[in-house]
């Protein structure tokens, strides 16, 4: 990968540097997952070909980071906290810390950005596990006053014609409703938690309490990180037992195209 992807990543790990310091502060766990785990696992480090950080924190601790954020004013030095409620920059009911020198110059599309997961308690029965997902569903429509997307087109206009008769009040108080509901489940006393908003769909993301805590220490990029304690079961849950193996070179790509606004000229430094 280019010099780009380099300025990036540094980038993105001075940005995650000043978040964990602020959360170890608080005695908050962070954990990596997702490709940041796969990465400090198969790499120690990033993937060579990952371009943001992904991370998740257990509800309770990820509601006490949002308020020690809030009362910060959303901001560790240039980064930039978009709480999980937040519009300006709509994608997923997660927490997102930017590069906020470049979201001025790029918007926030093209910005280096970290993913805060919360991770909420699973239900152990099928119909509460069914309620949960539904609602967290529509948490999503509500909280984003999106309609669906790759869920058909029957999907997409029903959700459209439910945005378009549910007053702005009305969505407000869903939000406030509905997420009393997903996260009834407390995080730490279930025997799983769930990343609801994760890539992998919710039966996907579900996970046993046990894989996660206490948390482990690894090797990122010369720093030491933590992620889950059992990263190596997550690992093959995740990704199948074979995610030491590199994918097929046409899969090796990024997901999103920031590393381009991240130039020898515009380095960074924080």
């Amino acid at each position: 990968m280019g010099s780009g992807y380099q300025i990036l990543q540094e980038r993105l790990l001075e940005m995650y540097d000043a978040f964990t310091e602020v959360m170890e502060e608080a005695r908050l766990d962070v954990f990596l997952v997702g490709g940041s785990a796969l990465g400090a696992v198969r790499h120690k480090g990033f993937i060579p070909w990952d371009d943001d950080i992904d991370t998740a924190m257990l509800r309770e601790d990820f509601e006490k980071m949002e308020q020690i954020m809030a009362a910060r004013g959303n901001v560790i030095g240039e980064f930039r906290y978009l709480a999980a409620e937040n519009r300006i920059h709509p994608d997923a009911p997660v927490g997102h810390i930017y590069d906020g020198r470049m979201a001025d110059r790029a918007g926030y599309a093209g910005a280096a950005r970290i993913d805060i997961h919360p991770l909420d308690g699973v239900p152990g029965g099928a119909f509460l596990r069914k309620v949960q997902h539904t609602a967290s569903r529509l948490y999503y429509l509500f909280a984003y006053n999106h309609p669906a997307k790759n869920k058909g087109r029957l999907a997409r206009w029903a959700t459209k014609l439910i945005l378009a008769v549910t007053p702005e009040f009305l969505r407000k108080k869903y939000v406030r409703g509905l997420k009393k509901v997903i996260t009834s489940w407390n995080s730490r006393t279930e025997k799983e938690v769930c990343s609801l908003f994760g890539e992998a769909g919710y039966r996907k993301e579900i996970i046993p309490y046990g894989i996660v805590r206490p948390a482990r220490t690894v090797e990122f990029a010369s720093r030491e990180y933590t992620t889950f304690y059992d990263v190596e079961a997550y690992l093959r849950q995740r990704y199948g037992e074979d995610y030491m193996q590199l994918p097929p070179p046409k899969e090796r790509t990024p997901r999103h195209s920031v590393s381009r606004n991240y130039r020898d000229g515009d380095r960074q430094s924080g």
